[in-house]
């Protein structure tokens, strides 16, 4: 039997069960971020920095796959770089990734005031003014460690969020993320009950979030250019957007250390042409980008060049 995160028709839901000791460790640490929240940030992000650090240390040491994926994806997407150069952005990602995981208790529990005070926009009017001509908007969001982040503070602007996503393994922690994902609106749909609750979503005026950078594999793909290799890429945007009646919004999701603030850099809306590889490389086109500015934002750990013409498993140790 699957696990019930994986099931058809699968809904994030608090059940009786979570209060089973074999969830204990999971609660543990919702009471460690509970705390966190309330540090304030310059002494957070200095204790996130020095365990980012020493993580990075430790899976590259022992080769863990979390950076042995990130080291092949740069050496595939920048050849040029020195090797010096990539461990170097490894380093800064985990550090990152240690910064915004520390921060997610700030972001489930503290007031609209506060987290709006640790935000900050650029082209910001671009999402206000295509509400104001009454279109619906996706938002084209590369994979960032910040995503989520990012998606709550836009709520406290009135602009609920709708997205779809991959259920956590583990029920108790896909119901707490969910819960603070949808903390003042929205709705998160799981990926294996299909597209169109998404798309009824965003027609009906919710923003939708889309992330343009998993790989679903050849049939569901085209092969378009990304950095200096190739990736499989979902060619349908376009169409959705069309389906859906939206504008195509790209938004750049960042945590920014030194100035203690989600960063959310807008752009103006993307232009199809109508043909897949167009619509596949445009959205290629707006990862480049962004993550070219600020290469340790991006979440460089998962399976991104999985799916290879050759049929070759790149990530294979």
């Amino acid at each position: 039997m699957s696990r019930i995160t994986a099931q058809e028709g699968y809904e994030h839901q608090f059940l009786k069960s979570f209060l089973l000791p074999k969830y204990w460790g999971v609660w543990l640490g919702v009471l460690f971020l509970v705390l966190f929240a309330y540090v304030p940030f310059r002494v957070r992000d200095k204790l996130a920095a020095w365990l980012g650090k020493r993580v990075y240390h430790y899976l590259k040491k022992r080769n863990k796959k979390q950076y042995h994926r990130a080291l092949v994806n740069l050496r595939y997407c920048f050849p040029n770089w020195s090797e010096a150069k990539r461990e170097e952005t490894i380093e800064a990602m985990f550090v990152t990734v240690a910064q915004t995981m520390f921060g997610i208790g700030e972001i489930a529990l503290r007031s609209v005031k506060h987290l709006q005070q640790r935000s900050e926009f650029s082209g910001l009017e671009h999402l206000t003014q295509a509400k104001a001509e009454g279109k619906n908007i996706i938002l084209l969001v590369p994979h960032t460690w910040s995503i989520d982040a990012s998606g709550i503070v836009l709520h406290t602007y009135g602009m609920p969020m709708v997205s779809m996503y991959n259920p956590h393994r583990n029920a108790l922690v896909d119901w707490l993320w969910n819960a603070t994902r949808e903390r003042f609106g929205g709705k998160m749909h799981t990926r294996q009950n299909g597209i169109k609750p998404f798309l009824n979503d965003v027609r009906q005026g919710n923003m939708g979030y889309f992330l343009p950078d998993e790989d679903f594999g050849e049939a569901l793909s085209v092969y378009a250019d990304f950095f200096a290799t190739e990736k499989a890429t979902l060619p349908g945007l376009n169409k959705m957007a069309k389906v859906a009646k939206a504008e195509v919004i790209p938004m750049f999701a960042t945590y920014d250390a030194e100035k203690g603030k989600y960063v959310m850099e807008i752009l103006p809306p993307i232009h199809f042409d109508g043909t897949e590889q167009q619509s596949a490389r445009a959205m290629n086109e707006v990862v480049e980008y962004f993550v070219e500015k600020d290469p340790k934002q991006y979440v460089w750990i998962l399976r991104l060049l999985k799916t290879r013409r050759d049929g070759e498993d790149i990530y294979r140790r």
